[in-house]
C-alpha cells in the first residue's frame, strides 16, 4: 500500500507539472456568481462570472465539485485577437467528478509570434553559476509508469466453451494472462462475430493430464474452438489530437492521430532545426539530428533469490539488493537458476527450420484456426541418454553452449548502448511437447513467437554452424530449468532505474506466477533458489522507422514515401548512409552470430514501374562498387537453369566475369572489341582487314600492333585470290602466312585470331 500511495503522490505532482501551477493563483469559484444548484442556474452564473472576469482584465474561474454534472462548458468568450498582448482572457478549471479539466482561452495570449491558450515558460539564466553534474533539465516531464492493469493479448480458444461459471479456457499460450484480466471472447473462428463475452479471468490453473495451463471465466454465451480471446490497451504518456475542419497551415503537431478534413499543409510531426553555431562541440556530441530513432536491446534482467514462497497467493517474494526489478513484466517467465534442479545430461541436435537431417525434412507450415498460425519448422532432438519424460513439458529449455550464450564481457562486438551483460544470458523457451523415437532419442517442441505464439521445432541460433544437417552433425549442451510465467508484478516492481537496480527491503518485492506441474515437487521454487526473469528469447527487433500509406486517390503530382531535398548552399556528403559496426569480413569473428550487420541492405519487395531511377546528372559515378580486401562485389540474377547468373569484376585485373548463361545480343553487334579469348588469358589483337600483299609474294609476315602473351591462339586467314595457304609459325609478336600460288597484282588478305 505504501508503494501505491507514493505512486499516487507522484501522479498528483505530475498532473500539476503537466497542467500548470494554476493552483497557486487566485481563482474565483463559480459559486461566487450565483446559484449553481441546477444546470440552468449554473449556466447563468457561468455567463456572469466570465463577463465580470473579462471586465476586470481576465482571470481564472473554478468549477467546484458541487456544480451539476450535466453543466455544459465551452470557453468561447474570446472571439478575436486583442490588439494588445495583454488582452483579457479567462481560463476555466473544472474539478467535477474528481477529475481536473482545463478549458483554456481559444486564442489565448500573444508572445514572440505565438498565440496560445496555455504556456509553460522556463528561463534558465544562472549568470555566473552553473548547473551541477551532467543531467537532463527539462522544462516539463511526464513519467508514465505502466505497472499493471493493461493488456496486449490475442489468442484463440483451443477448446469450445459453454456458458456457465468457472468455465475452463484453454488457449494457445498463457503468456500475458493474469488474474483479473478483462478479456473479450468472440463467437467465430479467427473472427469478431457476436455474441461476445466481456469478462475477467477468475483463476489460473494447471492441468496435469494435458500438461498445460488454463484459466477460468464466467460466460453468458457458448463459444467455438478457434474463437478469439483478446484485449489490447493504449496507455501512452501524452495524447494530442488535432481536429482540422477549417483550412489552415499547421507546420507540425506532436500527435499520434490527426484528423484532417480540410485542405492546407498538414504535418503530424515536424522538426525545424535552426542553427548558427558549429553544432558539434567536441567529444560526446552527435551533431544535429531532427528525428532520432534508436533501438536498444537490454540484457541485465531481473535477478535475485527467493526469500519466501506462498502458493496460496501464487507469489514468490524476492530478496532485497541489486535485482533490477524495474525490468519486470507480466509476460516473461521466471526461471529457477538453481542448477541442482536443472536437467543437463546428454546433448541435443538442432536442425534449422526448413533443414534436413538423416533424410528427413523439417519445414515450417501455416496452420491452426483460419490457417493463420506460422509454425516454425526444425528439430530439437535429445540424445538417448537425455533423461526426459512428460514432466519436462511446461519447463524451459536453453542451449548452454557458450556460442549460444551472451557472456559477461562477451567478446562479440557491439557499439553504443549495446553493453554486455553482468551475468550469463540464456534464451529460455517453454517446452510444449515431447515425443519419443524408437532409437531412444527424444524430440521436444518449444514455444516460439512468430506472428502467433505456437509450438515450434527449433530456435533461431546465433551461429549457422551450430545447426545439424545431413552432412554436419553438431552436438550442443543444453539445460532444462523449472520456471513459470509471471502474471502480476504490481507489488514486485520498483523504480530502480537510478539506483543501479538496487531494491530496498521496505518494498513488498512480490511476484505472482502461474501454476505449473512442478508445484509441490523437488523442482518447485524454494527459499534460497536463485531466480531471474528471462529476456525475450524470440524478439521481433523494433523498426526505428515504419511508413504505411493507405492512399485512395491518385496523386496529382509526384510524391514519395520518403522525400529528401537538399536545398542548402553547399554539399551534403551522403544522401542516405547505411552504416554498420564492421565493414568487411575481417570483423565477422567479432560478431556473436558470425554474420554481417545486415542481411539485405536495400530490399525491393514490391511491384513497381521502375526499380531504381537515376534522372539527375551524376558528376562522376552513378553506381560505385568498391572491393575491400579484394573481395568481388557481384551482381547476381536468379535463373531457372544454373540457379543464378552473375556479373563481377576481378579486383586484381579489372576484368569483367559473366557466369551462369550465354550472352544474347538480340541481333545487335559488339563494338571496339580488342580481342576474343576462350581462356583466362585475354587476346590483345582481333583482326587485320584488307592487308596488302606484294605482287608475286609467296609469303607474308603479320606483325601485331600489340604483342600477345603467348603464341597459343588460333588464326583464320582469307586471301583475296584463289590459292592454298598455311601458317607455318606463330609467335607472340605475330605469324607467317605462306601461299600456294603467288600473289597477283592488288592482292589483299584478311585475318582474325581467337585465343
Amino acid at each position: 500500500m505504501r508503494t501505491r500511495l507514493r505512486d499516487m503522490t507522484l501522479a498528483a505532482v505530475l498532473v500539476i507539472l503537466v497542467t500548470g501551477v494554476w493552483a497557486q493563483g487566485e481563482g474565483r469559484s463559480l459559486e461566487e456568481f450565483g446559484d449553481i444548484s441546477t444546470p440552468e442556474a449554473a449556466a447563468d452564473a457561468l455567463e456572469r462570472g466570465v463577463g465580470e472576469l473579462l471586465d476586470a482584465g481576465g482571470g481564472v474561474l473554478v468549477i467546484p465539485e458541487s456544480a451539476p454534472e450535466n453543466l455544459q462548458i465551452e470557453n468561447n468568450w474570446q472571439d478575436h485577437r486583442s490588439t494588445r498582448d495583454e488582452g483579457p482572457v479567462v481560463t476555466i478549471i473544472d474539478y467535477r467528478r474528481g477529475f481536473t479539466t482545463y478549458y483554456v482561452a481559444p486564442i489565448g495570449r500573444h508572445d514572440a509570434g505565438d498565440w496560445s491558450g496555455f504556456r509553460i515558460m522556463r528561463h534558465l539564466n544562472l549568470g555566473e553559476q552553473s548547473l551541477p553534474h551532467t543531467g537532463a533539465h527539462s522544462a516539463q516531464s511526464i513519467h508514465n509508469y505502466v505497472i499493471s492493469g493493461s493488456s496486449s493479448y490475442m489468442a484463440t480458444l483451443t477448446d469450445a466453451v459453454q456458458a456457465g461459471t468457472d468455465v475452463r479456457c484453454y488457449v494457445d499460450n498463457i503468456r500475458g494472462i493474469w488474474v483479473g484480466a478483462y478479456l473479450n471472447v468472440t463467437s467465430s473462428v479467427m473472427g469478431y462475430a457476436e455474441p461476445l463475452d466481456r469478462t475477467t479471468v477468475k483463476t489460473i490453473g494447471w492441468d496435469p493430464e494435458r500438461r498445460r495451463n488454463y484459466f477460468t471465466m464466467h460466460f453468458e454465451h457458448d463459444h467455438p474452438a478457434g474463437a478469439l480471446v483478446y484485449n489490447k490497451h493504449i496507455v501512452n504518456g501524452l495524447d494530442v489530437r488535432g481536429y482540422s475542419n477549417a483550412d489552415n497551415q499547421t507546420p507540425g503537431e506532436l500527435s499520434v492521430r490527426r484528423y484532417n478534413y480540410a485542405v492546407g499543409d498538414s504535418f503530424a510531426i515536424s522538426g525545424l532545426f535552426y542553427y548558427m553555431g558549429d553544432v558539434f562541440s567536441g567529444f560526446g556530441d552527435e551533431g544535429g539530428i531532427v528525428l532520432n530513432a534508436e533501438t536498444i536491446g537490454q540484457l541485465d534482467s531481473f535477478h535475485s533469490t527467493a526469500e519466501a514462497v506462498d502458493w496460496s497467493q501464487d507469489q514468490v517474494k524476492y530478496a532485497p539488493g541489486i535485482a533490477n526489478p524495474h525490468t519486470l513484466s507480466n509476460s516473461r517467465p521466471l526461471i529457477n537458476l538453481n542448477e541442482d534442479k536443472w536437467i543437463t545430461d546428454g546433448h541435443v541436435l538442432i536442425v534449422a527450420p526448413g533443414g534436413t537431417y538423416q533424410g528427413n525434412s523439417y519445414p515450417g507450415q501455416i496452420g491452426g484456426p483460419g490457417n493463420a498460425f506460422n509454425y516454425q519448422g526444425g528439430l530439437i532432438q535429445g540424445s538417448a541418454d537425455c533423461p526426459w519424460d512428460e514432466s519436462i513439458i511446461g519447463r524451459f529449455f536453453a542451449v548452454t553452449d557458450d556460442t549460444e550464450v551472451i557472456l559477461p564481457g562477451d567478446p562479440s562486438s557491439c557499439g553504443g548502448y549495446g553493453k554486455p551483460p553482468k551475468r550469463k544470458v540464456h534464451r529460455w523457451y517453454q517446452i510444449m511437447d515431447l515425443q519419443r523415437n524408437g532409437d531412444g532419442t527424444k524430440v521436444i517442441k518449444i514455444l516460439r513467437v512468430r506472428w502467433s505464439a505456437v509450438a515450434a521445432g527449433a530456435p533461431k541460433l546465433f551461429l549457422d554452424d551450430n545447426y545439424t544437417s545431413d552432412d554436419h552433425e553438431r552436438p550442443l549442451s543444453y539445460a532444462i530449468a523449472p520456471g513459470a510465467w509471471v502474471y502480476d508484478i504490481s507489488e514486485g516492481f520498483a523504480r530502480t532505474h537510478q539506483t543501479g537496480g538496487h531494491v530496498d527491503a521496505s518494498e513488498p518485492r512480490l511476484i505472482k506466477v502461474v501454476p505449473n506441474g512442478d508445484r509441490g515437487t523437488p523442482f518447485d521454487f524454494e527459499v534460497g533458489d536463485e531466480i531471474e526473469q528471462a529476456v525475450g528469447a524470440d524478439p521481433w527487433q523494433p523498426r526505428p522507422l515504419r511508413i504505411r500509406q493507405f492512399d485512395q486517390i491518385p496523386s496529382t503530382m509526384p510524391s514519395a514515401s520518403i522525400e529528401v531535398q537538399q536545398l542548402g548552399r553547399v554539399q551534403v556528403p551522403y544522401g542516405i548512409h547505411l552504416g554498420g559496426i564492421i565493414r568487411d569480413a575481417s570483423g565477422l569473428e567479432r560478431r556473436k552470430d558470425g554474420r554481417p550487420p545486415y542481411d539485405t541492405m536495400i530490399c525491393l519487395d514490391s511491384m513497381a514501374t521502375t526499380g531504381i531511377e537515376s534522372s539527375g546528372e551524376i558528376a562522376d559515378t552513378a553506381i560505385m562498387f568498391r572491393q575491400p580486401r579484394d573481395t568481388r562485389q557481384t551482381i547476381r540474377w536468379r535463373n531457372n537453369t544454373e540457379g543464378s547468373s552473375s556479373l563481377s569484376v576481378d579486383p586484381a585485373t579489372g576484368d569483367f566475369q559473366l557466369t551462369g548463361g550465354d550472352v544474347d545480343l538480340t541481333n545487335r553487334g559488339m563494338m571496339r572489341t580488342g580481342g576474343i579469348s576462350a581462356t583466362e588469358t585475354p587476346a590483345a589483337n582481333l583482326r587485320g582487314m584488307n592487308v596488302g600483299v606484294a605482287k608475286g609474294a609467296a609469303e607474308l609476315q603479320i606483325s601485331f600492333s600489340r604483342p600477345e602473351q603467348s603464341p597459343a591462339y588460333a588464326v583464320a586467314v582469307t586471301p583475296s585470290w584463289l590459292t592454298t595457304h598455311a601458317v607455318p609459325n606463330k609467335s607472340a609478336e605475330g605469324f607467317t602466312v605462306q601461299f600456294g600460288a603467288p600473289a597477283p597484282q592488288g592482292a589483299t588478305l584478311d585475318w582474325i585470331i581467337v585465343r
